[in-house]
């Protein structure tokens, strides 16, 4: 029992509550025992009934009972209260610094990939975590790709993370190497192909997690955005090109090359093996006449004008950050329908002629991992040979001047001009662009100078020691200068040419004298071959103002067979420019030829190249014209003749 008010010698009423300090105007409270009482008494009201009816507790339990009561249940409830607000208040706390938090990609690999997904290595930073230090327990995330409008999009996959640590305040690393098993192929290429086409993409990221915080696991759901960057292959390029085989049982030519790029992006795909990608060309945007950004352009973009023209094989693909440089070979295949041998002829012939080009590749295509499939559209510029097919070209008296007899393989004379007998041209020098010899037949090429130029000129007879001013004649500008092509005698100029002849040296005779193709030794072997001239078509009428496009002298096709302007053009452009200082003529030649790489043919039809400013040189012999006959004193009695002193060119 507690004493008495009384016993303890003081009333209730005298013990101050709280001393009033000088200067207040409120009455001082004073303690009671009486309102303690009464409030002890209704705090162990309940517990007090409670062992009351349990029979431990008369109906007259002292204060001092129900005081001790209250002391002793007051803290457990408070306990029991906050063990309460703990488990409510600390899940949600989780969740809200987890709805809080931020992801972005630090970096992610994607590679190697077979039928059902691809590994990944990606590291993740999580900022905002919270205030308190955590562990994340190994989850199962499900990616998906964006969607307007709602939470996620498509299903893409699943990829599985560690147990991760998580910082207190500060930025967290999340880094795993895992599998993504690929749930949907559509879903992937739509979430991926906008990368590789150099657009940033936003993926969503679901799931749940097990938060050990404070000593306790919180569950919480994961719902974030994770910008994806964009993984365009820039300055993509393909050099040292060259052409290997080819198939005529298949209808493919197989070129190869190397080809480099850069990428800026932190997304990298790695150890992807063997891919192949559809190549198209457009022959129209890779014209030489359209400007470089307009056929980057063009040709960029998969239209009705874009032609297949075969398969890319990339044996070993990689894409990573920074500068790649690949191995690849380029399938052309004339199997692919009319179109496609078009397409890949001008091809060729505008890499031959050193153009560069714009291929565009879309795959990957037969991939084990099919959801690879088309992903990607990219272009590569395709470098043209650095050096044109044809190197260069000599005029000479004996092969300008006086021609090559096809039957017989000696010089001409002045009474076997007769086309299809004697052939008069130039000798070409040239090589394969590649490692390996290319062969060429029906060649014919129009053969243009720098600039139009005209003159007037006379020609002489020397019949004995007199000689006969016998023809006056003008010819108009024009920067015609021949046609160019290949024909049975060509070879007639090198008596040592051996194509694979017979051992016998008479049927080899016949075999050169009757060979009209061309083959050209790979890089760095330079080879020479004849072409035969003849005027281009309208040539005649285009520079002779008089209308006589005969035969020159005396009308004589056999003398003879052109007209006046083009049997002197040759010495009349080396007179031209040996006036100008310059001891070679820049020619610029387009046309056709049939290309032959082992069985595999592009006909002439389709394959045509422009060789632009090739260098003629021409001997001194050649500013000297004389034809006469060969051989024994007629011969040095009677002949034609043409000198730069019978030309005149007007005033510059």
């Amino acid at each position: 029992m507690l004493p008495t008010a009384a016993e303890r010698g003081f009333a209730a009423a005298d013990v101050p509550l709280v001393t009033a300090q000088s200067g207040d105007s409120a009455p001082p409270r004073r303690f009671s025992f009486a309102i303690v009482q009464a409030k002890l008494s209704r705090c162990a009201t309940p517990f007090v009934a409670g062992a009351q009816a349990a029979g431990r507790c008369s109906s007259r339990c002292s204060l001092k009972r129900r005081t001790a009561c209250c002391l002793v249940l007051t803290p457990v409830i408070s306990l029991a209260l906050a063990l309460t607000l703990a488990l409510a208040v600390l899940p949600l706390c989780v969740q809200m610094f987890m709805d809080a938090a931020t992801i972005s990609l630090v970096n992610c690999s994607l590679g190697p990939a077979d039928a059902t997904g691809i590994d990944v290595a990606i590291a993740l930073r999580l900022d905002n975590g919270g205030p308190v230090a955590a562990t994340i327990r190994a989850f199962d995330a499900v990616l998906h790709t964006q969607a307007d409008g709602a939470e996620a999009g498509a299903e893409i996959g699943r990829l599985s993370f560690p147990t991760l640590p998580m910082a207190a305040s500060a930025p967290t690393l999340l880094s795993t190497t895992s599998r993504l098993r690929v749930s949907s192929a559509a879903a992937f290429r739509a979430a991926t192909a906008p990368l590789l086409r150099g657009e940033a993409s936003e993926w969503v990221v679901r799931g749940e997690a097990t938060v050990q915080v404070l000593g306790r696991s919180v569950r919480v759901r994961l719902r974030k955005r994770l910008r994806m960057p964009a993984t365009r292959m820039e300055e993509m390029r393909a050099t040292d090109v060259s052409i290997e085989r080819g198939d005529n049982a298949t209808g493919v030519l197989t070129v190869a090359s190397r080809v480099s790029f850069f990428s800026r992006s932190s997304l990298e795909l790695v150890q992807m093996g063997a891919l192949r990608v559809h190549a198209y060309y457009d022959a129209g945007a890779n014209d030489p006449a359209v400007p470089a950004a307009e056929r980057r352009a063009r040709a960029g973009r998969l239209s009705s004008s874009s032609v297949r023209v075969g398969t890319v094989l990339l044996p070993n693909y990689e894409l990573r950050a920074g500068y790649n440089e690949l191995e690849e070979q380029i399938h052309f295949d004339q199997s692919l329908g009319v179109e496609a041998r078009e397409a890949i002829g001008h091809f060729f012939g505008r890499w031959l002629s050193g153009y560069e080009q714009t291929l565009l590749c879309v795959g990957p295509v037969g991939n084990e991992a099919a959801f690879l499939d088309n992903i990607s559209v990219t272009t590569t510029e395709v470098l043209g040979v650095p050096t044109p097919l044809f190197t260069g070209g000599l005029m000479a008296e004996e092969h300008t001047v006086r021609g090559w007899d096809v039957t017989t393989g000696a010089s001409c004379d002045t009474f076997q001009q007769q086309t299809g007998r004697c052939v008069k041209g130039a000798v070409v020098y040239g090589k394969a662009p590649g490692r390996r010899s290319l062969l060429f037949r029906d060649l014919v090429y129009d053969a243009f100078f720098d600039a139009p130029f005209e003159y007037s000129a006379t020609m002489r007879v020397h019949a004995g020691p007199l000689p006969i001013k016998f023809a006056s004649f003008a010819c108009r500008p024009s920067d015609k200068f021949a046609r160019l092509r290949s024909v049975p005698g060509m070879w007639a100029f090198a008596p040592g040419h051996n194509h694979s002849y017979s051992p016998d040296p008479a049927v080899a005779q016949r075999q050169r004298l009757a060979d009209s193709t061309v083959v050209l030794e790979g890089r760095p072997t330079e080879g020479a071959f004849f072409l035969a001239a003849e005027p281009q078509p309208g040539q005649a009428n285009e520079t002779d103002p008089s209308g006589r496009t005969g035969p020159c002298v005396l009308g004589l096709k056999d003398v003879d067979p052109f007209d006046c302007c083009f049997t002197t053009r040759f010495t009349a452009a080396a007179c031209y420019y040996q006036a100008r200082g310059e001891d070679s003529i820049p020619i610029t030649a387009s046309g056709n030829a049939t290309l032959v790489v082992d069985d595999w043919e592009l006909p002439a039809a389709n394959f045509g190249a422009t060789i632009a400013r090739v260098p003629i040189g021409f001997t001194s012999a050649l500013t000297d014209f004389r034809v006469g006959i060969n051989g024994g004193p007629l011969g040095r009695q009677f002949f034609l003749e043409f000198t730069c002193e019978d030309i005149a060119f007007p005033p510059a």
